[in-house]
């Protein structure tokens, strides 16, 4: 496809889809693309260019990056959608989790390419891309590192396959029982922050009132302590993120050892890696060992 201009749109959380979407304007620019990196971000500390909206309109084609939230897309992407306009834009969803295309997370992607076709878009490609697990369970230093460093390679081949054209549609299905539970977590998602504690480390800083994708949070003018709304999407920003460590949830999804890939990076720095039989061992890494060794199609 004789594409001259590309939006990279995605939602990031704690960083992993950041990483991601930051590979796909490196691998755009490279082929000499024009290309706008554009957030789906309402913090304070999220740059916006004025003429963006503008500049996404002009564009040839779309990347639409999201880590998955409940089996889909989580809810700013929706609300991103509803305000654009697809006008026929060719479109590679990219849906980004710790897990792999292994269940639950088949069919992740079939609601939010209905929602863009409804909208205009023309969804050519979809496909997983796995970074390191920021719930539940977290992984172990090699397998973040192996994650972080097959990343380049694989988006290079996607930009590849997207710009030539290539097809690319899954047969996955969300089941009608996972299709409820993904609604009633969204719903549960909303009131999340309003469970968490704040410790005496924290300074007032308003760092995560600050960073909030969702401006979900703001700091309370006396005690100068963060309180939280309704509309938490539980990316875990404020969690991993504060500076003090001062936030705090008993949630079992959310990592007690905490979510930082530069700490990864520099823990690792120099040292030899595990192979990927070894350190991605069980049933609940299947989709991460076939992630790793091409067996996923990639």
């Amino acid at each position: 496809m004789n594409f001259q201009k590309v939006s990279v749109v995605y939602f990031s959380g704690t960083g992993g889809t950041k990483r991601v979407a930051d590979a796909f304007v490196a691998a755009l620019k490279q082929r000499l693309l024009e290309v706008m990196a554009l957030p789906i971000d309402c913090s304070s500390q999220c740059h916006h260019e004025d003429n963006e909206q503008a500049r996404f309109e002009a564009s040839d084609a779309m990347i639409l990056v999201y880590a998955v939230h409940a089996f889909d897309a989580p809810q700013p992407v929706y609300r991103w959608i509803e305000g654009v306009s697809g006008n026929g834009r060719h479109t590679a969803v990219i849906s980004v989790s710790g897990g792999g295309d292994v269940w639950p997370n088949t069919g992740c992607r079939q609601r939010l390419i209905a929602s863009l076709t409804e909208k205009g878009f023309v969804v050519d490609y979809e496909k997983m891309m796995v970074m390191p697990c920021n719930w539940v369970v977290p992984v172990n230093d090699d397998m973040a590192m192996h994650l972080i460093q097959a990343l380049p390679g694989k988006v290079d081949k996607i930009v590849g396959k997207f710009l030539a054209g290539e097809k690319r549609h899954c047969l996955q299905q969300l089941s009608w029982l996972r299709r409820k539970i993904s609604e009633q977590e969204k719903i549960g998602a909303r009131s999340f922050a309003q469970k968490m504690t704040i410790d005496e480390k924290c300074s007032g800083c308003g760092w995560c009132a600050d960073y909030c994708p969702v401006n979900n949070i703001r700091l309370d003018e006396e005690r100068q302590i963060p309180l939280f709304s309704d509309d938490c999407v539980m990316c875990f920003r404020c969690i991993y993120g504060c500076p003090r460590k001062a936030i705090h949830s008993e949630d079992f999804q959310v990592l007690k050892v905490g979510f930082n890939l530069k700490g990864v990076e520099t823990r690792m720095a120099g040292k030899e890696l595990k192979p990927v039989t070894e350190c991605c061992k069980g049933i609940a890494w299947s989709g991460v060992r076939r992630y790793l060794d091409d067996s996923d199609g990639y």
